[in-house]
């Protein structure tokens, strides 16, 4: 792979500070120009980005058009659309101003963060690469990406294409391994966007500590799937469909994909049935034939799945065959039942295209497993009751709650989209990932003419002035004071109606 030295990057970074502190990137319309070109390179090059995507992973064309080029020309033009939207002023509104702050000119400034540094992952190589910079070029930054070498057709084509499009001065492509990342992670960055694990998250996040720098970590997670035992036949076939095609997109190689399935004892069966028809309806003369199932990304990855596979104590279902050949890493999609909390596929992220099942026997026993296990990026329900989505919003934890759809999500711009606890933290999608290349600066104007109003808090101190600021706290409460013996009474109550309830 071509690689810029490692003794260059110190001259990058420097370039990249001056060009940034010259004030360059500000103008909405310079902003505007490069997200208009990043738009262009992916147009004008989509079948190299498509062939080169295919050549790493065999990911389909189709899919690499679904999740990868359609999504960042989408997000270049929607920042194009966005900007003075997302870049106004906020002014605090007449009816929130303190009495006293009235006559203030009192708002929040969005701020570009700085030089950024951008590590991508190597499963959605465009989309969770040139994502992020879509954002910090909105956001009016200074950008390195860096794309991850176990892809190494795109990471070659992105260092050649970017810079025949973009402003070099600006944002600049750096490839490579370990070393290059940590000399990269050796330098002070105003913020640090990672995609990737959990384990290298830590690696990155306590680099960033170095220097007090904010980071949005978008980890690996145990992603659940819970069905609902009130859910209808016909509905349970669309549920599981929607399942299957979650769990294959990519070869299940994908941070939200379905990484295991909650089902009720009295539909496990039908279950079963239902998958395996999907499966076989999604690739009718099996997916290794298929040109629609990608394949996994190399021999590591390969070999770690089948020894998950070989060690579990469930029963293989559904597939379970895998090989491996010079042009890619085959994994049969993989149905495993029987599955305990304590089973070596429930220890960490599949990241394979292997669906565990769970049984339980309602509602309430499928969200307590899954509050066994880490927060993860999303936890789906298939459920049409209202009750049984309220009881897993309030009852769960995770970066994003979805209803009835998996891998879905990740096409919504509207929302943010991140993680919670081990799963990560920061957000992005659209608006938010240019809000999180900013910051919000206050700023507060003073008028000169209100001195008048002012004067008193000068020295030395009278009586008026303090019985002004005396007063400050005297405001009334809203809410009446409770006595130590109430709060008893109360505690109390709740704890006999829990248990009555039991």
């Amino acid at each position: 792979m071509k690689t810029v030295p490692i003794p260059e990057f110190n001259g990058i970074h420097d370039g990249l500070r001056k060009t940034f502190d010259s004030g360059k990137t500000l103008p909405l319309e310079y902003r505007k120009k490069q997200l208009a070109q990043i738009a262009y390179m992916v147009q004008e090059n989509a079948e190299a980005f498509k062939k080169a995507i295919h050549q790493d992973m065999l990911k389909p064309y189709l899919e690499s058009a679904l999740a990868e080029l359609g999504p960042i020309v989408g997000q270049a033009v929607r920042a194009i659309q966005n900007l003075e939207k997302w870049t106004a002023d906020e002014h605090v509104p007449e009816d929130e101003l303190d009495g006293f702050h009235h006559g203030w000119d009192l708002k929040t400034v969005r701020v570009p963060r700085g030089v950024v540094l951008i590590v991508g992952p190597w499963n959605y190589p465009m989309i969770l690469t040139l994502g992020p910079l879509i954002g910090a070029i909105a956001a009016g930054c200074c950008a390195v990406v860096k794309p991850s070498e176990v892809a190494p057709h795109f990471a070659e084509l992105l260092l050649d294409l970017l810079p025949k499009y973009v402003d070099s001065s600006a944002y600049r492509v750096i490839t490579g391994s370990v070393p290059e990342i940590t000399a990269l992670l050796d330098l002070r960055w105003d913020m640090i966007f990672y995609t990737g694990n959990e384990r290298v998250g830590s690696i990155v996040a306590k680099a960033a500590a170095k220097f007090v720098t904010p980071c949005t970590l978008e980890l690996g997670s145990k992603c659940p799937v819970i069905i609902d035992d009130k859910i209808s036949p016909d509905d349970l076939k669309i549920a599981v469909r929607r399942i299957a095609w979650g769990k294959t997109q990519n070869a299940g190689q994908i941070c939200v994909s379905p990484d295991y399935v909650v089902v009720p004892k009295t539909i496990y069966n039908e279950f079963i049935k239902l998958y395996k028809a999907a499966i076989e309806s999604f690739y009718p003369d099996g997916a290794e034939k298929s040109d629609s199932y990608a394949r996994i990304i190399n021999e590591s990855h390969f070999k770690r799945i089948n020894d998950l596979v070989g060690k579990t104590k469930g029963d293989i279902a559904l597939g379970g065959k895998s090989v491996a050949k010079e042009d890619g890493f085959f994994i049969e999609p993989t149905l495993v039942t029987d599955i305990k909390r304590d089973d070596v596929l429930m220890s960490d992220e599949l990241f394979a295209p292997v669906l565990p099942v769970i049984t339980v026997k309602d509602l309430d026993d499928a969200i307590s497993f899954v509050n066994t296990i880490p927060s993860a990026l999303a936890v789906y329900l298939f459920s049409t009751s209202d009750e049984s989505k309220k009881k897993v919003t309030q009852r769960t934890r995770s970066g994003q709650v979805v209803f009835n759809e998996t891998f879905g999500q990740l096409g919504v711009y509207e929302l943010p989209f991140g993680g919670l606890g081990p799963s990560g933290y920061g957000s992005q999608m659209g608006r938010h990932t240019f809000e999180g290349f900013t910051f919000k600066r206050g700023s507060i104007d003073v008028p000169l003419t209100l001195e008048p109003m002012l004067g008193f808090r000068y020295p030395p101190y009278t009586q008026q002035a303090s019985d002004f600021f005396n007063q400050m706290y005297q405001l009334p409460i809203p809410i009446p004071k409770e006595t130590v013996a109430e709060s008893v009474v109360d505690d109390l109550t709740d704890k006999i109606k829990h248990v009555m309830a039991l």
